[in-house]
């Protein structure tokens, strides 16, 4: 997973380039999304406690140092999930938190802010992956919708007005992976800058 290319307006050398991302970067990333949401549903459909109040986060890992040589199966949540931990291990990069979040149908986040979550500060960059979705959830970025789709991978600069809605029948999911800010998530983001 590594990049092989800089855009031509982006040098990965410049101090400056988290600055100067875009708030939203769809990542050279595509996953199996059958084999995503088989993993994901065996983690759900194993909860104790299935019913929750419109949004629920699910904790599956945190501060894993090197995900590449991580023991992916002394996690509790992911023992059967053996997609879900051959995707973890790409990232050359510290994983702070891994979790699952789930949004009722019918039900929305407010718009607000993550303060800490926009790579300019160079700290905590957070990746998502959506699994369960489809065309009635909205995701809107500073008032404009950010189309993703399951199996795809997204950065957004969550430091900036956000809100989802899911106007549909079924819970929408979504994977949020917390990485910490190092060259290879620099010049990864840089590379998928179009």
């Amino acid at each position: 997973m590594k990049p092989d290319q800089k855009t031509p307006d982006m040098n990965i050398s410049d101090t400056n380039i988290a600055d100067s991302l875009p708030d939203r970067i769809r990542l050279d990333r595509r996953y199996d999304v059958e084999r995503l949401r088989s993993d994901v549903q065996s983690i759900v459909s194993s909860l104790t406690q299935q019913y929750y109040v419109y949004y629920s986060p699910i904790p599956l890992a945190n501060n894993v140092k090197t995900p590449s040589t991580h023991e992916w199966a002394v996690e509790p949540m992911l023992k059967g999930c053996p997609y879900l931990q051959e995707i973890f291990a790409e990232f050359e990069t510290e994983i702070t938190s891994i979790r699952l979040m789930r949004l009722d149908a019918g039900a929305e986040l407010k718009e607000h802010t993550d303060p800490t979550l926009d790579a300019a500060h160079r700290e905590i960059v957070r990746i998502t992956l959506p699994v369960f979705s489809d065309d009635s959830v909205t995701f809107l970025l500073n008032g404009t919708e950010v189309p993703m789709k399951p199996g795809e991978l997204w950065y957004m600069k969550l430091s900036e007005r956000h809100s989802v809605h899911n106007n549909g029948s079924k819970e929408r999911i979504n994977m949020s992976i917390d990485v910490t800010w190092n060259e290879w998530v620099e010049g990864w983001l840089a590379s998928n800058v179009s």
